[in-house]
C-alpha cells in the first residue's frame, strides 16, 4: 500500500470517527434534554421508562437549544515526532501539551518541544519533541612532558644529546555530554585530576670548541686533568675575557685566562699549544694552577681583586 493511500485511508478514518463521535453527542444531548423535563424521584424503579413503540415528543425535541460551534469539538488527526519516530494522532485537544498527552509522550526538562506547549494547535501544525540527555563519561587524556635544555662542555657545539628521555603523564578528566535525539551536540571538561605526573626531558646543548688538528699544536696529544663547570677559574676566564677560552684578539694575551706567550711558556704551557688560545680549557686550568700556586692571585690584579680572592 503507498504511502499516499495509506495516508489518505487514515484521514477518511479520522473524519469517519469524528462525524460519529458528533452525532454520537447530539444524540447524547438530544437524550439528555428529553429526560430532563421529566420529573426525577428517589425510587429509581417508578421512573417512567421510554419503549420501542412510544413516538418522539416532536414538539419536546424542537424545543430543544442547538450546539453551539464551540461546544462541538470535532477530532483533528495530528503528526508528532518525537526523538527519530514520526506517528499520527487523533485528538480533540486544543494545545500542543493537550496532544502530548493524548498520545502519553512525557518531556523532561532538557528536551525541546516545538511549538511550544502552550501554543493552540490547527490542521497544519506538526509536532516535533527533541529528545535531549546528559550523560558523564571519564576518559584518560595525556599530559605533555617539557623539554629543558643544559650546557654540555663535552660535547663539540652544534651537537646535542637527550640526557633524560621525556614521558608523557596521564590525566583522568570527566566530560558532561549532550546529545539530541541519539546525535552527541556538546562535550564540557567538567573536572580534571593528573593520575601519573610526566617525565620532562632533558637534552644536552655542546660547548665544546673544536680542537686544533696536530699540524697546528706542538703537542696536542698532551692532556690535562678535567675541572668542573663552574669553578673558580671559569669566573676568572669569565672576567677576563667573557669565558671564551680560544679568544685571540691581538692585544698580546691569549686565551681565556690572557696568558701572554712569555708567561704560557715558561710554565709549560707549549707542550699543549704555542699559545694559549690553541689549548683547551683544562690545559689552560693546568697552566693557570701552577702559575698561581708560583706567583699567588696577583698573576691577574684586577679580575681577582673584584673576585675577593685577594
Amino acid at each position: 500500500m503507498s504511502s499516499i493511500f495509506s495516508g489518505t485511508l487514515t484521514k477518511i478514518v479520522a473524519q469517519i470517527a469524528a462525524l460519529v463521535m458528533v452525532v454520537g453527542g447530539l444524540a447524547a444531548f438530544v437524550v439528555t434534554q428529553a429526560s430532563a423535563d421529566k420529573p426525577v424521584t428517589a425510587d429509581a424503579e417508578n421512573v417512567e421508562q421510554p419503549t420501542e413503540d412510544q413516538p418522539l415528543d416532536i414538539e419536546r425535541v424542537s424545543s430543544i437549544t442547538p450546539l453551539s460551534a464551540d461546544q462541538i469539538q470535532v477530532p483533528q488527526l495530528m503528526e508528532i515526532t518525537v526523538g527519530k519516530d514520526t506517528k499520527e494522532v487523533v485528538t480533540t485537544g486544543k494545545t500542543v501539551q493537550d496532544v502530548l498527552d493524548n498520545a502519553n509522550v512525557s518531556v523532561d526538562g532538557d528536551d525541546k518541544v516545538s511549538p511550544k506547549p502552550d501554543q493552540n494547535i490547527n490542521s497544519s501544525t506538526a509536532i516535533a519533541v527533541t529528545v535531549v540527555e546528559k550523560t558523564e563519561v571519564t576518559e584518560e587524556d595525556p599530559v605533555e612532558y617539557e623539554t629543558t635544555y643544559e650546557n654540555d662542555d663535552s660535547l663539540e657545539k652544534g651537537k646535542t644529546k637527550t640526557d633524560t628521555k621525556g614521558i608523557n603523564g596521564v590525566a583522568s578528566v570527566t566530560y558532561e555530554v549532550t546529545t539530541e535525539n541519539g546525535e552527541e551536540v556538546d562535550k564540557t571538561e567538567t573536572s580534571r585530576e593528573v593520575t601519573e605526573e610526566p617525565t620532562d626531558a632533558v637534552v644536552l646543548r655542546g660547548t665544546k670548541e673544536e680542537e686544533e688538528d696536530s699540524s697546528s699544536s706542538s703537542s696536542s696529544g698532551s692532556s690535562a686533568p678535567s675541572v668542573a663547570n663552574g669553578s673558580v677559574w671559569d669566573r676568572l676566564a669569565e672576567c677576563e675575557s667573557g669565558g671564551n677560552w680560544s679568544t685571540n684578539t691581538g692585544n698580546g694575551y691569549h686565551g681565556g685566562l690572557q696568558f701572554n706567550p712569555t708567561t704560557w711558556n715558561s710554565m709549560g704551557g707549549d707542550q699543549y699549544a704555542p699559545t694559549a688560545d690553541k689549548a683547551t680549557r683544562e690545559q689552560q686550568i693546568a697552566v693557570a694552577s701552577k702559575l698561581q700556586s708560583q706567583a699567588g692571585w696577583g698573576q691577574w690584579p684586577a679580575c681577582t681583586s673584584a673576585m675577593g680572592l685577594r
